[in-house]
């Protein structure tokens, strides 16, 4: 049964990994899904494979060889991971300038819009991303995008996938819940030792768990 998340507002998952490629492959070994190219995040030293579920997508996302060393830590903690894992998802916005409100009003840090730029095989995208300067809670509270008139990359990621689970796991899942209402967000939060995320996708050769 489908956990409760804001599924209207949910833009992507994000799998970090050291390796892109074999991710990957394992990713498709168990689902029967290859991920597409996306392509370089340009300056930021990291690019992604994407796998669609319909109007939101799952991101793979690792160094970039082609880009070497950016100069500052990579997104998402990639430079000291040993192995891959779900490390959080974004949700969509149009109105970033109203995620930094709402989190300020709860004690939570969100940046101004930031511009972004990934250049895919066949376009360039640009997008805006409101990012958390503070604890994230495991990742179940959020980062926001805004793609403006960039074609949605769900649109030409492989397609196979659907989100089967997706729930939050946290020591004091109240807490968490409340924050995320104050961001507009909802999610289904169980009570656990660790906070982190729990994914389950579905594909053609079955079912996989994102390790998180």
């Amino acid at each position: 049964m489908l956990g409760v998340y804001s599924q209207e507002m949910l833009d992507h998952i994000v799998f970090a990994t050291p390796d892109i490629a074999m991710s990957s492959e394992w990713i498709a070994d168990l689902t029967g899904v290859i991920a597409t190219e996306g392509g370089p995040h340009v300056n930021n030293g990291t690019r992604n494979r994407l796998c669609s579920f319909g109007d939101t997508y799952l991101e793979i996302i690792g160094p970039d060889p082609e880009q070497g060393d950016p100069g500052v830590p990579r997104s998402f903690g990639i430079d000291e991971l040993e192995t891959h894992r779900v490390v959080t998802w974004c949700a969509r916005q149009h109105d970033l300038s109203s995620v930094v409100a709402s989190g300020a009003e709860v004690g939570l840090g969100y940046t101004e819009p930031v511009a972004m730029r990934r250049v895919a095989p066949d376009m360039t995208l640009d997008w805006h991303l409101s990012l958390p300067t503070g604890d994230t809670e495991g990742g179940i509270l959020p980062f926001f995008i805004d793609w403006g008139q960039s074609r949605h990359p769900s649109e030409t990621a492989a397609p196979g996938l659907t989100v089967a689970e997706m729930h939050g796991l946290h020591p004091d899942p109240d807490r968490v819940k409340e924050l995320l209402a104050a961001l507009g967000e909802t999610m289904k939060v169980e009570r656990a030792d660790s906070p982190g995320l729990y994914v389950e996708l579905s594909g053609p050769s079955g079912p996989i768990v994102l390790p998180n």
